[in-house]
């Protein structure tokens, strides 16, 4: 329920038929810039719930093993797994960011990009 919800709040006012960004007539990439960026923001998003639902299910595994050892080694295996892949996540991030600002594209800005794209809530 709250994925469709984030998704819609990222898309929700896109129209073909204008421009995604405003001043796009003046800069051709920044719609390409704009749609980047809600898509690192979606899967930025996605990645931490999932994260999270994949740490809670090693929890539970972790409670519920009952002190049998190949369950303990499997649920903390996994939630090292879940903390590994947040930390690829938050890397990522990072380094895209680098990348972008030695592009001179600003892709991580989505809250910027959606503040231009709807309406009365823009500068």
């Amino acid at each position: 329920m709250l994925l469709p919800t984030l998704i819609a709040q990222q898309f929700g006012s896109f129209k073909p038929t204008s421009p995604l960004v405003e001043g796009a007539e003046e800069n051709p990439g920044a719609n390409l810039e704009a749609i980047i960026s809600n898509v690192l923001g979606v899967l930025t998003i996605v990645g931490g719930i999932f994260f999270i639902i994949y740490f809670m299910v090693a929890s539970f595994e972790w409670i519920t093993a009952g002190g049998d050892a190949g369950k303990l080694t499997t649920a903390r295996n996994k939630m090292m797994q879940g903390v590994l892949g947040l930390i690829v996540l938050v890397a990522a991030y990072g380094i895209i960011g680098l990348i972008g600002s030695l592009v001179g594209i600003e892709l991580l800005k989505p809250a910027e990009l959606l503040e231009s794209v709807t309406p009365g809530t823009g500068t």
